[in-house]
């Protein structure tokens, strides 16, 4: 044999042994890259489902669930887009797409973007829905140009319930979502569906549970407390006023004409009698009084939290005022009186029943003498109404018959000393008890409504003032006057100041009104709008008493101010308290940072007035340089200032005012 034919042969045998080892390794090296893709593919489901799982557990809303379950598909599970959309009230016939997680693109990141503003999607979601079952397609055109999508109906209630909403997965792989893929993505799109359910039902149970405990606790005729509540809050309130040595009243109140207005018009005109007198009783009470329907036309009240017994005494009278005005009722006008009985703690008892027991004793009394009126258990509080009520009608007697003053008190420039201004107080000439001083018939004034008209005689008086000084030749100063909350509240104030601004033909800028930190801490946007309009009309305005309210840096900054007035509470003690003093310099400072004017009130002393100007205060308003005087004798300081164009000599040089 030959030599060469024996060595190709073995050659031969050599090369084909070799290849069928190599193809033997290619084959292990295959199986175990697929084993090692495997691996990988279930360790990625795993650390999907306990992320998703987790999600669920620790999720607070439907959204937090659904946005944790989409996050944990897509990063966890390396899929390219997961989002959910919910059934709108479960009737699995419609979608509405929620949240999305992944990377959308193309066609799907434009519709994904109707979508969040609540529109309905369809294609491969919707038809999951209606057949209730998983459906898987592959292709080029599959969907938005991804060449595989899943969509997975979320049924995680009873058998026959429709799905609650559907899970959809997209992927880039061409040949995902095998039958294992879509096991483990559909047990995930149940347990988000049972979480959804779970989280539904727990929000009716809670529902449920605070609408049984709001009809247990509330009149279902007024939706105000009834007894039971009424009870708890008295004795939580008498609790908390030993605690802290502050005063609680009971008011007890019936409608004088409920029973005539149910013989006249029936039940359902004095149902809505009701109504109004407990909207009216509301817009009279702080946010953290209690006003009940006990029963028939029977009501109670509870003041808490009060300094004095007599703080009472304003709110009792603005309860009939305001109960008293008349409703429309069909084609009737319907109005009734109120009777009001009021017991005081420890005066007239010191728990829930006895307080209440005699509040009905003291309603019984001002119903038997007439109704429209409120009484008092105690006698002397009987005489304290008397004259208050006495007064008010003194009050409105006096505004027909003009018996009110203005009197001025002066301000002065830090610069020089120089007449600034002036703020308009207003005083009582009584014709029997001679000036009657603002603190004694202000606060009657406000609570009975008669601030308003006095307001407007005020604005027009200082206008009409104003004009008698310029035409006595007399320089002009700014003159500052007082709003109370009442009247900035109250519509037409502005066009109000411009008729008068008009009439006498005194520019704007020597009208400054001024308002405290407590008419603009309730209802900042409407007080903004407001002091925009009064800005608008070129007058100034000032914040008054600042330091002593619930003051706020942020609401000073929004507010138009131009001047700002330091309380006197804080420069009484300028000069030995550190802390009042640190207090006004950061008053200083803010407000000149903000270009408003810095005014000290109630300054006394000549260390006071030192040590504001040593702090750049701009003026000062106090009894150490003039205290407030008739409109002559101020007539005699803008005489003294006539020589200086609108500055005048020190006040201390040129006239002693000193009261």
């Amino acid at each position: 044999m030959d030599i060469h034919f024996i060595i190709s042969g073995m050659l031969a045998a050599t090369s084909l042994l070799a290849v069928k080892w190599g193809r033997e390794r290619d084959g292990e090296r295959q199986k175990a890259n697929g084993q090692t893709e495997e691996l990988q593919r279930a360790n990625r489901s795993l650390r999907m489902a306990a992320r998703c799982r987790y999600g669920l557990l620790h999720a607070g809303s439907a959204e937090e669930m659904m946005s944790s379950v989409c996050r944990a598909i897509s990063e966890e599970g390396g899929y390219s887009l997961a989002w959910t959309g919910l059934s709108p009230a479960g009737s699995g016939k419609d979608v509405v797409a929620g949240e999305i997680h992944g990377t959308p693109a193309g066609r799907f990141a434009a519709a994904a973007g109707g979508w969040r503003h609540g529109c309905s999607c369809d294609g491969i979601a919707l038809d999951a829905m209606r057949e209730a079952k998983p459906i898987v397609r592959r292709g080029e055109t599959v969907e938005f140009g991804y060449p595989s999508a899943l969509a997975l109906p979320m049924c995680g209630g009873e058998d026959d319930a429709a799905p609650s909403g559907v899970l959809c997965v997209y992927s880039i792989n061409p040949a995902a979502f095998d039958g294992e893929e879509v096991a483990g993505l559909q047990e995930l799109a149940a347990e988000l569906a049972r979480a959804l359910n779970g989280l539904r039902e727990a929000r009716k149970r809670r529902a449920a549970d605070q609408a049984l405990a709001y009809q247990a606790h509330h009149d279902p005729a007024t939706g105000l407390a009834n007894r039971a509540l009424f009870n708890d809050r008295l004795r939580q309130a008498l609790m908390a006023a030993e605690r802290s040595g502050r005063k609680v009243a009971v008011l007890a109140l019936t409608m004088d004409r409920y029973r005539g207005v149910k013989a006249s018009l029936g039940v359902d005109a004095c149902n809505a009698l009701l109504m109004h007198a407990a909207n009216a009783m509301k817009s009279c009470l702080r946010e953290g009084d209690t006003v009940a329907h006990l029963l028939g036309n029977e009501f109670a009240i509870i003041l808490g939290d009060m300094a004095q017994d007599d703080d009472v005494l304003p709110v009792a009278a603005k309860l009939l005022n305001a109960i008293k005005d008349p409703m429309r009722w069909k084609d009737n006008i319907v109005s009734s009186t109120a009777s009001i009985g009021v017991a005081l703690m420890d005066k007239d008892g010191c728990d829930a029943s006895s307080m209440l027991r005699s509040a009905n004793s003291a309603m019984a009394h001002a119903l038997g003498h007439g109704g429209n009126r409120f009484r008092f258990v105690a006698p002397e509080m009987n005489e304290r109404v008397a004259r208050m009520f006495a007064l008010e009608a003194e009050l409105r007697r006096a505004l027909v018959h003009n018996e009110f003053v203005l009197h001025y008190q002066p301000r002065a420039a830090l610069a020089d000393g120089g007449l600034a201004g002036a703020e308009a107080l207003v005083r009582w000439d009584h014709p029997t008890r001679g000036l009657v001083p603002p603190g004694d018939f202000i606060p009657l004034a406000e609570s009975s409504g008669l601030i308003v008209p006095l307001g407007a005689w005020v604005i027009r008086e200082v206008c009409r003032q104003q004009k008698a000084w310029r035409d006595a030749g007399l320089p002009m100063v700014p003159v500052s006057i007082n709003l109370s909350p009442r009247q900035f509240r109250e519509d037409g104030l502005a066009e109000h100041i411009e008729v008068a601004l008009e009439e006498y033909d005194v520019p704007p800028a020597m009208l400054v009104f001024e308002i405290s930190e407590s008419m603009v801490k309730d209802n900042l946007d409407a007080a903004v709008a407001r002091l925009n309009e009064l800005k608008g009309i070129g007058v100034r305005l000032s914040l008054d008493d600042f330091g002593t309210g619930h003051s706020s840096l942020a609401r000073l900054r929004m507010l138009p101010m131009d001047q700002l007035k330091i309380d006197q509470s804080f420069v009484r003690q300028l000069g030995s308290e550190q802390a009042d003093e640190a207090i006004c310099r950061s008053i200083i400072d803010v407000g000149h940072n903000l270009n408003m004017q810095i005014v000290g009130e109630g300054v006394e002393t000549l260390l006071q007035r030192e040590w504001l100007r040593a702090h750049h205060c701009d003026e000062i308003q106090g009894c150490f340089h003039a205290r407030a005087m008739p409109a002559d004798e101020f007539a005699q300081l803008l005489a003294a200032d006539r020589p200086r164009s609108n500055t005048m000599l020190p006040l201390w040089k040129a006239i002693n005012y000193k009261g």
